[in-house]
């Protein structure tokens, strides 16, 4: 089928988003932002109508204003700035090449942006918009269950309020960590454009653009608002950077000590079986292997002579050379959203709105790894025969791990050409309902009753692939190879030539590659209503309540290619999922006043609510909130909560099929006397006694070297798995003064406890290494595959319900807003999170549990996260009294350790920001200019990383620049 253009969709989106919708009549007589919707004063935690002032939760309330000063055109991205969110992916997650899947079946998910409260991940945060679920991701790669905010246009935000408590007793499940509303402007009344440019200024890359459009009006009856945005974002390569050039930070080779450049080179590596005693050999530069008359020279009793020699650190590949990783990945998104409201009668209001959003995004990868032997993770690979008579057979025999001649063949075919992957993902979103009010004597009730629906279809191409089965033809007994059509023998053993061009011929990669597409899709299909008011007068105010009930179905499928699916591929094999649950829930939540205007007591109230949730495959759940509000003056008010929360496993996690992530991990049998050194896939001292003696009773002799930095690992999803559960604690102090010095100020503290159970995880590979080497219990070992040589072919681990989470630390806010002077206003905002405890836990066989502290750790996963135990901005603004505003933004992180003992420092980036409103044009016209990192700081060194920097808590190298215009006519 054939994907349409850029300008295709955006025109079939604007026909969904404009036709989907109720669209009102604008009469003659026009009331200036007039809109028929009810007013609602609902906060984020509560179904319960309330003034905003009076929360018994912490809230935080982030406005345009605070967007626009990131300088970022990713709402994703700008939301991870702030201090209490954790590790989420981003635009510089460009792993889809060889590392595989995660555990969990939600797919790398590549392009999007999401997350992740409290560090808890991306799918213990629950997104909301204007208070209503929206529709999970599409990574075409798996089916995850997060949100990708590349979906909501950010055009369209009027706030965000983050609850920063958890919320699963009001909103069901996913809210563990705390819940991001997406507040619309749907009152907008009148037209703005925006247009936005920026780039990396030393370099002149990562160039971002961003143009945007939101209309909006209508009559006393009815009023809608309609937007449209487009965006692009520049990518940026590893190469271009010298921190990340090499795997090695700031590093200008492969030899260098710690070295983690790869095995896979043009020149090939062969690791010959015990026959020859595992002799290491590559290529020499300029040797000739035409098939015929010019074949490398291979001594049987002197391996490392003739046309070959000793494999070496300097013989290693560097996969982020020019042209190869992305270290920020590109992205195109056409975002269209329409909102309507008509008021049937006084009371009754119908809404409507839909949302459409295509994104393309593309990562890349050095050419594919070829891996014949020993721990490829693939039947086929692992038993790969290469026929003496194979015309670019070296070595004059038969070679396979069965006969002991191979143990180890990896090339690096760039004549193929990089790994390119590209994402296409349409995104789809429309509900309706009606919402009113009406009274039952001398009391109002509010309702609404909401259908929506959601589909999320994401397809991802990857060129340059190559099909093992038919590597294996193409390699194997040439007569077969003649027998089938197109098939040409392979010269694996050819290296680059003397000309550099390579040895690999067109028709040589006309039969083993091929095009990789695979497909997902989930769908949402949510019907709720709700109903508050108040039931009675207490003497201390409204005895006030809410009620309500929901049904959602997700359904959701991941299609590999078949290729893929069947093994065949020489990349990463996935299995398919396909799979649907739903659930029905009723809540009630109820606020009880308990005191008013009595000493130290201004005001007093809880807040109860609980939840019943009924999952066709969980099983039933309940969950409850209590909360209390103690406004001991108008100035000092004291918060707190105690509640439970769950998360329901996803269609990923249920349902995944059998997949395989690489991860980059040393094997502690690796080499465990400490002989080989780092440098040549060793160590540079000798285990502990006791891993010496468990290694060595696995059968892994000594001084066996690892040849590849990345192990591989499978898992697959597990249709037993029950929900997750949560208990939570906050409590806090706001002071909010009315005091002459200062226009507005506002000091709140925060402090929260929560505690995960049941957590679904695979065991972490690495642990399972680990465990495996330190004790020898079979619970751990039985569960890894070596090799004859004892090398690592495969860890298995199927996600269950084995894991915990400790977690708990303090938010800290103040706003401070001067009066004004003659020279304008000045405002300072601190926002900083304190992380004081972060602990996982996994079960052990004997009932025990491993306790993994992560305070101030940076972890080396596949999927890095960040654990700073403090992260604060701190903004200080200016706004003149002739139309000029700026600021100044300071971004700090705090230092952090990584399993190994390396130190990242505390880092601190600079942002600033001007603008201008020139009395032109009815001051319709706003110009901003912004640096972002002005000070071009470099990120701490991370040496644990293959960039060579956190991909999660750091921003890359390079100063960035940016211009927005912002044109509003009828603006004064």
């Amino acid at each position: 089928m054939k994907i349409p253009t850029k300008m295709n969709r955006l025109f079939v989106g604007t026909v969904f988003a404009a036709s989907a919708v109720l669209t009102p009549t604008i009469g003659s007589t026009q009331t200036p932002g007039a809109s028929p919707s009810l007013e609602e004063i609902v906060v984020t935690g509560s179904r319960i109508r309330r003034d905003p002032l009076n929360d018994t939760a912490p809230v935080m309330n982030i406005g345009v204003a605070e967007l626009d000063q990131t300088g970022v055109t990713n709402l994703g991205m700008a939301l991870q700035q702030l201090p209490i969110t954790g590790s989420a992916i981003n635009t510089r997650f460009n792993v889809p090449g060889n590392s595989g899947f995660p555990q969990d079946g939600s797919g790398i998910g590549a392009g999007s942006a999401q997350l992740s409260l409290r560090n808890v991940g991306a799918k213990r945060t629950l997104i909301l918009v204007d208070g209503r679920r929206w529709i999970a991701g599409a990574s075409a790669s798996g089916v995850p269950s997060t949100v990708d905010l590349n979906t909501i246009p950010a055009n369209m935000v009027e706030r965000i309020e983050i609850l920063q408590d958890g919320a699963s007793a009001i909103y069901g499940s996913d809210a563990i960590g705390g819940v991001v509303n997406v507040i619309t402007n749907k009152n907008f009344d009148g037209l703005r454009f925006d247009y936005h440019v920026g780039e990396f200024l030393d370099d002149g890359d990562g160039t971002d653009t961003d143009i945007s459009v939101l209309w909006g009006g209508g009559s006393d009856q009815a009023h809608f608002v309609f937007s449209a945005s487009y965006t692009e974002e520049g990518g940026v390569f590893t190469a271009d950077r010298a921190r990340s050039a090499f795997p090695v930070p700031d590093t200008t080779s492969c030899d260098v000590s710690g070295t983690r450049c790869s095995s896979y080179t043009p020149q090939g590596r062969f690791i010959l079986g015990p026959n020859f005693d595992f002799a290491d050999l590559t290529l020499n530069q300029g040797a000739l292997n035409d098939g015929g008359a010019n074949i490398p020279a291979f001594d049987p009793n002197n391996p490392t002579s003739g046309d070959f020699s000793g494999f070496t650190s300097a013989d290693r590949f560097n996969y982020n050379g020019a042209g190869f990783n992305y270290l920020r990945t590109p992205s195109e998104r056409v975002n269209l959203f329409t909102h309507v409201d008509y008021a049937l009668t006084d009371d009754i209001n119908l809404f409507a709105r839909a949302s459409y959003t295509n994104r393309t995004s593309d990562t890349r990868g050095a050419p594919e790894p070829l891996c014949l032997g020993n721990g490829c993770g693939n039947r086929i690979l692992d038993n790969f025969f290469i026929s003496a008579n194979n015309p670019y057979n070296p070595f004059g025999m038969d070679l396979s791990v069965a006969n002991g001649n191979l143990e180890f063949f990896g090339r690096r075919p760039l004549e193929s050409g990089p790994r390119l992957f590209s994402q296409d993902v349409d995104t789809y979103f429309f509900s309706t309902g009606l919402e009113g009010k009406f009274e039952l004597g001398d009391r109002s009730f509010f309702w609404d009753a909401t259908v929506s629906y959601g589909d999320n279809q994401g397809f991802q191409e990857k060129q340059n692939s190559h099909n093992a089965a038919r590597l294996q033809v193409a390699m194997g007994d040439p007569s077969v190879c003649a027998a089938t059509p197109n098939c040409v023998p392979f010269n694996f053993f050819g290296g680059q030539g003397r000309d550099g061009s390579g040895s690999i011929t067109q028709e040589m990669r006309d039969f083993v590659t091929y095009t990789q597409r695979d497909f997902s899709e989930q769908t949402l299909s949510d019907f709720a209503f709700n109903i508050s008011g108040d039931l009675a007068t207490l003497p201390a105010g409204p005895l006030a309540f809410a009620t309500g009930f929901e049904y959602r179905d997700h359904e959701g499928a991941f299609r590999p290619d078949p290729i893929a699916a069947r093994g065949e591929t020489a990349g990463i094999p996935s299995g398919a999922t396909q799979g649907a649950f739903d659930v029905t829930e009723i809540y009630g939540e109820l606020n009880i006043p308990i005191l008013a205007d009595v000493p130290f007591a201004r005001y007093l109230e809880a807040n109860l609510a609980v939840r019943s949730s009924d999952y066709s495959t969980s099983g039933s759940e309940g969950t409850y909130k209590l909360g209390l509000l103690w406004q001991i003056t108008n100035d000092l008010s004291v918060r707190s909560s105690i509640s439970t929360g769950l998360r329901a496993p996803g269609i990923g996690e249920l349902f995944g099929g059998a997949a395989r992530e690489d991860f980059t991990f040393l094997d502690p049998c690796a080499d465990y006397l400490g002989q080989l050194g780092s440098n040549n896939g060793g160590r540079d001292a000798p285990q502990p006694q006791n891993v010496i003696n468990n290694c060595s009773a696995l059968g892994v002799p000594a001084g066996v070297a690892q040849t590849n930095p990345q192990l591989s690992a499978v898992s697959a999803g597990n249709a037993n798995l029950k929900a997750e559960t949560s208990e939570s604690w906050t409590a806090g102090l706001v002071y909010n003064p009315d005091v002459d010095w200062a226009d507005r100020f506002t000091a709140s503290v925060d402090f929260y406890d929560l505690e995960i159970d049941d957590a679904i995880q695979g065991l972490d590979p690495g642990d399972v290494l680990t465990a495996c080497a330190n004790t020898g219990d079979p619970f751990f070992c039985s569960g890894i595959e070596r090799s004859s040589s004892g090398r690592v072919n495969l860890v298995n681990n199927q996600l269950q319900n084995i894991g915990g989470i400790e977690a708990s630390g303090a938010d800290v806010m103040f706003n401070y807003h001067t009066n004004p002077f003659s020279a304008g206003q000045f405002t300072a905002r601190v926002n900083a999170t304190l992380l004081d405890k972060y602990i996982e836990r996994t079960a052990n066989p004997d009932g025990s549990e491993t306790r993994n502290d992560l305070t101030g750790r940076h972890t080396d996963e596949t999927f890095e996260r960040a654990f700073p135990e403090l992260r604060m901005t701190t903004t200080l603004g200016w706004r003149s009294n002739a139309n000029w505003d700026g600021s100044v933004s300071f971004r700090y992180t705090d230092s952090m350790e990584t399993a190994s003992g390396e130190e990242l420092d505390s880092v601190v980036f600079t942002d600033v920001q001007f603008s201008y409103v020139p009395p032109v044009a009815d001051n319709s016209i706003k110009f901003t200019v912004g640096f972002n990192n002005v000070f071009d700081e470099d990120p701490p060194v991370l040496d644990t990383s293959l960039v060579g920097m956190s991909l999660v808590s750091h921003d890359i190298p390079g100063r960035v620049g940016y211009l927005r215009v912002s044109f509003t006519p009828g603006a004064n």
